[in-house]
Formats: C-alpha cells, structure tokens, sequence
C-alpha cells in the first residue's frame, strides 16, 4: 500500500505531468469506485488542474471553481499518465482524458477491488479526510503533540502509529521501520512508554518519514510509482536477515493480514515477540 513517502513523490511526479492542463472526457469503468454523486463526475470536464496535495493517504486534485478530486489507492492502485490511445485494461477503474493526447488514469491490480474516488466541493467532505489526524510532518506534530496523543491510551505501539484518526499517512511498512529506529517493541503499550521512549518516538517517525521520501525520489526519479519502493528499509520483509545495528535475525510476527517485522535484540531485549501463527497451531 503506497504510504505517505511514496505519494508524496506520486503528487511531486503528477503535478509535472497534469498541472494546468484540461480535462477532456471522464470515464468511470469500475462499478462502485466513485463514492459521490453530487457534484456529478461530469462536472470535472473542461476543468484545469491547479494543484495537487496530500491528506494522509489521499491525493488531493484542485480543479477550477472550488471543485476537488479525492483519491485514495488503498492497497494496490496506481495512478499512471499514458497516450490516450493506449487501450485501457480491465485494471483501469476511472479515466480522465488530458488535453495534448494524454490520459490520467487510476489502475488497480488484484482480484479485490477498494481504491476510491470522491469528487467534492471541500475535501473536507470526504468522511476519512474529515477524521484524518494529525499530519506527522507537520510543525504541529511536536513532542508535546505526540504526548497528548498517546496519553491514557492503552494501545500496542504499532496500532497507534497505523490509526489513520490520530496520525495520517503511516502504514505498516513504515510503522515497522519507524519503531525499530526507536528502538520500541511494536506490541508495547504506548502508555507505558516513558517521556525519553515517546521523544525518541517522535524523533524517528520525522527522521524515517523524511529520509524515505528523499529515498523513494532517488528510486523512482520522474518516473511512475508502479510500485512503491522498499529497498532502503532495513527490517521491513527483512525477516531472516541480519539486523543493520547487532546482526541479530530480523524477526517477523503475523495477525490477520498484517505483517510486523522487527528486531529482537535492538526492540524487544533479545526476545521473540508472540506470533498469533503459532497460538492456532497449538
């Protein structure tokens, strides 16, 4: 699922390819992926883009006259610019065709189909946007921030970091890399985290989101984000290999669809986390 590194760099590569051009006709050809009805779809026609930003997970599209395409890729959409008279595949849901020939297009590969479109007069309007948290790299995510966030919670490390209502645009993949820079189990309970683990916390979730985005960059150029980059994380699907800091196995935990990985020795004090996997086979 592309994460806030990696549409930061879709929304820098996008706005290169879309800003100020017009849009022709719009195409909806997957049932169920655009969420609204009011504005109608067709009211993005002859409108210019005149910017593109991020909630959370969301790629904000500014039209002209207060209109807004809403984006979201769930996990396995991508949003490409190719010649309008390159066929479109089954994996196309939504179609924009650009002036100049061209097509913004919103492709989803698998068999479960979620990514969603919302065409809206405010952003706001859009139900996860509304209940989105706090930016994490914004100056209003300080340590007393985080502080307020995390008191009385009585959550798992990892869960907090992922619950798009208190911190948007962190998923699994950077919750893992984020909490072995601290240092922190990702089944710690975050209210039992002492003011230098939370300010330690704080420090890796800016520095690990900020670094990834100058590493997702320099992996994918001005290219398309096909697929989102992961060769800069250290534990990340790293299970079996050596710990970057103490050589120790990176270790992988499973619960329903989520994946964790991690370090014994540098998150866990040489210990193996619990593994749901093992609980059912008991």
């Amino acid at each position: 699922m592309p994460e806030l590194p990696d549409l930061e760099i879709l929304r820098e590569n996008l706005s290169d390819r879309v800003l100020d051009r017009t849009i022709g006709a719009v195409r909806v050809l997957r049932p169920g992926i655009l969420k609204t009805f009011d504005p109608p779809v067709d009211a993005l026609s002859g409108k210019r883009f005149r910017s593109i930003s991020r909630r959370g997970k969301h790629l904000i599209f500014r039209l002209e006259e207060d209109c807004f395409l809403v984006v979201h890729l769930m996990v396995a959409g991508r949003m490409i610019v190719t010649g309008t008279a390159t066929k479109a595949t089954k994996a196309t849901g939504f179609l924009l065709e650009l002036e100049g020939g061209q097509d913004l297009r919103l492709v989803e590969g698998g068999h479960v189909k979620r990514a969603c479109v919302h065409v809206v007069t405010d952003p706001q309007n859009v139900p996860r946007i509304a209940a989105a948290g706090i930016e994490p790299l914004s100056d209003a995510f300080t340590v007393q921030a985080l502080i307020g966030l995390v008191a009385g919670v009585r959550r798992q490390a990892k869960k907090v970091l992922i619950d798009q209502t208190l911190i948007a645009g962190i998923g699994t993949s950077y919750a893992d890399e984020i909490l072995f820079a601290a240092g922190i189990s990702p089944l710690r309970y975050v209210n039992r985290l002492g003011a230098e683990d939370i300010e330690r916390l704080h420090g890796s979730i800016r520095d690990v989101l900020a670094a990834s985005i100058t590493a997702v960059r320099e992996q994918v150029g001005r290219g398309a984000l096909v697929n989102p980059p992961r060769g800069h994380m250290k534990v990340y699907k790293k299970e079996g290999h050596p710990c970057p800091v103490c050589a120790t196995k990176i270790a992988e935990i499973r619960y329903a669809q989520t994946r964790t990985y991690y370090c014994p020795s540098c998150q866990a004090g040489g210990e193996t986390l619990p593994d749901r996997r093992r609980w059912i086979t008991k």
